[in-house]
């Protein structure tokens, strides 16, 4: 009998065995792998375009509806990066008559601000969803009785805090509903207008909606 030949055929098939199982894997495991790795891809750019977004200095500006409403302007710039936007701010409003004090009217201001916004939230890296800020404010202001034609001009240094939503219109447009208040913390308080003493209020409201872009 032929032991040699009878030697060489398992021979022969565990070589086959294992080459036919060394091709065979990675089709099985290619089988399995997109569907997962598809999902991890896409958490991957997630976090990488949220990283990128926040990593990136992100520059702007914003209009406000309230004071073209009160006779005024406002326009702000900002930079923002990291979840935090930094804005300065210059704007002018007239309060009208039922919001002065009995006797006094035509109450103009003129506002100049730097203010810090923290964004809250799983979009904060975007400067997107809720915000918390505060900063200072330099109002020049004039107002003047109901009987005279004369202004009196004061001024006040203001504390401000504020809250407020951004909700992205697109991809370089998004609005900003607000509120804020203002303490008085130095400046003139009691104003002498033409005979009558008019005093500055220690807080102010105030809100609004705002429109903004970013580049």
């Amino acid at each position: 009998m032929n032991f040699n030949g009878m030697k060489q055929k398992p021979a022969q098939m565990i070589a086959v065995l294992s080459l036919a199982l060394m091709l065979g894997a990675p089709a099985c495991y290619a089988a399995d792998g997109p569907a997962q790795s598809g999902a991890e891809q896409a958490t991957r750019e997630q976090t990488m375009q949220q990283q990128t977004a926040g990593s990136k200095w992100a520059f702007g500006g914003e209009i406000d509806a309230l004071p073209f409403v009160m006779n005024g302007y406002y326009g702000s710039g900002f930079v923002g990066r990291d979840g935090w936007k930094f804005r300065a701010v210059a704007a002018r409003s007239t309060l009208p008559s039922f919001m002065v004090t009995d006797g006094f009217r035509d109450k103009r201001s003129d506002a100049y601000a730097l203010l810090a916004d923290r964004f809250i939230g799983s979009k904060r890296q975007n400067l997107e969803g809720l915000w918390v800020g505060g900063g200072g404010e330099y109002w020049r202001s004039r107002i003047r009785t109901d009987a005279s034609p004369t202004y009196a001009n004061y001024h006040n240094y203001m504390l401000t805090v504020g809250s407020g939503y951004v909700w992205r219109l697109s991809r370089h447009l998004y609005i900003n509903p607000w509120a804020a208040g203002h303490f008085a913390v130095a400046g003139e308080r009691n104003i002498l207008v033409s005979g009558k003493t008019y005093k500055q209020p220690v807080f102010t409201p105030e809100g609004s909606i705002k429109l903004g872009f970013t580049f």
